[in-house]
């Protein structure tokens, strides 16, 4: 048979040898926002920007990612869902070129057959010839909006984010709050999970939910060192500083009143101070001795409700009593970035 009656699906083919560019559009949500997927391998986390801002804000050399803080250009930064999408629709629409220039062949062969002849053969394509580009829907919206102090890109996450996908800023403010947020949600599930494990265990739920809670004080004191380092540097007349010192409360505290002439006792009162002493100590004992009590623990705290060889019990009421009073000293030391201190 004559190659002429396939000249469409030969010159569908041929311009299909070639590089062909597939578009498809992306739909941002309700809000406003587009998804967004990190390409490292480790980390594959979802968020959105906002669609106004990627298109003025965002540079093509390098998008981070909030979560894990990797950073690429910005054409790797597709969803699972729209990549998946956009191949089954660049399928599709190959399929229906394919299928549009065979049903173009299949008509004019059937019209070049003589009418009269004792032999009749017809040709019938049964396919798609047609292609619909289907943009890709954008996924649930996400609660926690965030805007960036330093750049001012809106993006959307779920759960807790460290960098500003636009600039890559790690934002001493919102890594703080994260953390204060993520003790607190710690403690306002402890009994739904202690519910949810007791149906396989309860020994299990009780171990489960102990650490759990043991978790928030180191999570505590972290939160606070961290703000305290990022924060010190920026301000004026602040001098080096040595590696921990804002794990000691008493060096801590004379560091910020010589910087700024206020110390930790003038943004909390005694009986606050005398928590978070306890709290600190106890963040020691878990991470240098398993949560047992030694005379150290007893003379740096103050706490005498324990006796040495005795392990440290976290209550919830304790978690939520300290995660206030870091809350709140944190707070203050952050106001010090606007000059001034909130009251």
């Amino acid at each position: 048979m004559s190659k002429d009656y396939f000249r469409n699906t030969i010159r569908a083919l041929e311009e299909l040898s070639r590089t062909t560019t597939y578009t498809m559009e992306i739909l941002p949500d309700q809000d406003g926002y587009i998804d967004k997927e990190c390409p490292n391998e480790d980390c594959l986390s979802q968020f959105k920007v906002n669609d106004e801002d990627w298109g003025n804000l965002f540079s093509d050399e390098a998008v981070y990612c909030p979560f894990c803080g990797h950073s690429a250009p910005a054409d790797k930064w597709w969803t699972t869902e729209q990549v998946e999408q956009a191949k089954r629709q660049a399928v599709k629409s190959v399929e229906a070129k394919l299928g549009n220039a065979l049903s173009k062949d299949a008509r004019e062969f059937n019209r070049s057959q003589p009418r009269n002849s004792f032999i009749k053969m017809s040709m019938k394509y049964k396919g798609p010839t047609h292609f619909v580009n289907v943009p890709a829907e954008a996924l649930a919206e996400m609660e926690q909006k965030i805007q960036c102090d330093d750049c001012g890109a809106r993006y959307a996450v779920i759960g807790s984010a460290f960098f500003c996908p636009c600039c890559g800023k790690n934002s001493a403010r919102l890594t703080f709050t994260n953390t204060i947020e993520k003790v607190r949600a710690k403690v306002r599930n402890i009994e739904a999970i202690r519910e949810l494990i007791s149906q396989t265990s309860k020994d299990e739920a009780a171990r489960t939910c102990t650490s759990l809670l043991e978790s928030c004080i180191p999570d505590l004191v972290v939160a606070f060192q961290r703000v305290c380092e990022c924060v010190y540097p920026q301000l004026p007349g602040a001098g080096s500083l040595r590696r921990n010192v804002f794990q000691r409360l008493n060096d801590g505290s004379a560091l910020w009143r010589n910087l700024v002439g206020q110390g930790y006792e003038d943004w909390i009162d005694s009986s606050e101070m005398r928590s978070l002493r306890i709290c600190f100590q106890q963040r020691h004992l878990f991470q240098h001795q398993d949560g047992i009590v030694d005379q150290d623990y007893i003379d740096k705290s103050g706490d005498t409700t324990y006796q040495i060889g005795q392990h440290i019990i976290v209550k919830k009421e304790d978690v939520l009593l300290y995660t206030d009073i870091v809350e709140k000293i944190g707070n203050h030391v952050l106001g010090l970035l606007g000059g001034t201190t909130h009251e």
